[in-house]
């Protein structure tokens, strides 16, 4: 078997696991939970409080 990821057969399950982590960290970090400016919160907060009012 010649598979560019054969490496990791013979590595531990959390070594093989740890460039997948770095990854997702990576993702993580670089995308906001929240807009970063305070108009776009209140837009975001208004539009949902405008949707559940009851007609």
């Amino acid at each position: 078997m010649n598979y560019p990821d054969a490496s990791y057969l013979g590595r531990p399950v959390g070594e093989q696991l740890l460039s997948h982590f770095a990854r997702r960290d990576a993702v993580r970090h670089a995308s906001p939970l929240l807009p970063l400016r305070f108009a776009d919160l209140l837009a975001l907060f208004r539009g949902n409080a405008s949707r559940h009012k009851a007609v």
